[in-house]
């Protein structure tokens, strides 16, 4: 009995270790985040929605909660190994949705690349993901007119709460970060 409440013990305490070492790994950005995180920042506000507002928080944000701004830059491989359904880049584009946003804003450059070009711009050059992004965000907010369903439904889900609530919580990190003010 005794052996068994001291692996109970020990597996909760390197449990409960581990999440606090996590926790404060994650407080810490390498200066490539920082920077990544400023040109997801700079992209954003080139783009307002209809009302004129921008959305650099919620892009620097969501590349926090998709990639660790830049870390992991494709996503959802292991569902599935085709690279044409994986998300891709620092904001973690999918071909679909790149195809979705060009249809939808006309952007005949987009429109006229292939699959290959397509993913090899989404993966490779991470302004042209954030534009993506930011275009998707933008157009989402302009339909939604809804700041949570616009969040939510960047990551494929109508009322997406964990989603949402991790990029608000990314979102009041980087506000905290001074390097970003």
């Amino acid at each position: 009995m005794k052996n068994l409440n001291f692996s109970l013990f020990l597996k909760s305490f390197i449990i409960i270790c581990i999440f606090f070492v996590s926790g404060l790994h994650a407080v810490k950005l390498s200066p490539k985040q920082i920077e990544i995180l400023k040109m997801v920042r700079n992209v954003a506000k080139q783009y307002p929605n209809r009302n004129g507002e921008t959305f650099e928080n919620t892009a620097m944000a969501i590349s926090l909660s998709e990639t660790s701004a830049g870390v992991f830059k494709v996503g959802d491989i292991g569902k599935d190994p085709n690279i044409f359904k994986a998300s891709l880049g620092i904001m973690q584009v999918r071909l679909e949705t790149a195809r979705f946003v060009a249809q939808k804003l006309n952007l005949t450059k987009i429109k006229q690349m292939s699959d290959v070009q397509l993913v090899n711009h989404l993966l490779g050059d991470d302004k042209f993901n954030v534009y993506v992004a930011v275009k998707y965000i933008v157009w989402l907010n302009d339909y939604t007119k809804n700041y949570f369903r616009t969040v939510s439904r960047y990551n494929g889900g109508n009322y997406n709460k964990p989603y949402y609530y991790k990029v608000m919580r990314n979102m009041r990190f980087i506000r905290s970060i001074k390097e970003l003010r």
